[in-house]
């Protein structure tokens, strides 16, 4: 039972913004790319999220900013900023 509520709580990332991260990565090429969570209710129940805020880090504390927006099972990415901060929003 610890072991499951370890997992639960660990925060692994949600299946859509797993989607949106490789949308990301399938455009940037070789940069870390990260994206804010998807909207929760709990720990578990993953909502219906449709906008992520993702950065690509092109170097120490270089980033760019882009977003991602999920319509059906399709993703498309925006470029909103280049060379922003890398602190991406709270999610």
């Amino acid at each position: 039972m610890f072991v499951m509520a370890a997992l639960v709580v660990s925060g692994c990332a949600g299946t859509r913004q797993g989607n949106a991260e490789r949308a990301l990565e399938a455009r940037v090429g070789g940069a870390k790319v990260s994206c804010t969570r998807a909207a929760r209710r709990g720990f578990v129940h993953e909502l219906d999220t449709k906008v992520f805020v993702c950065l690509a880090r092109r170097g120490t504390a270089q980033c760019d900013r882009y977003r991602v927006t999920r319509r059906g099972d399709r993703y498309s990415v925006t470029l909103l900023e280049r060379r922003s901060d890398c602190v991406l929003p709270p999610s």
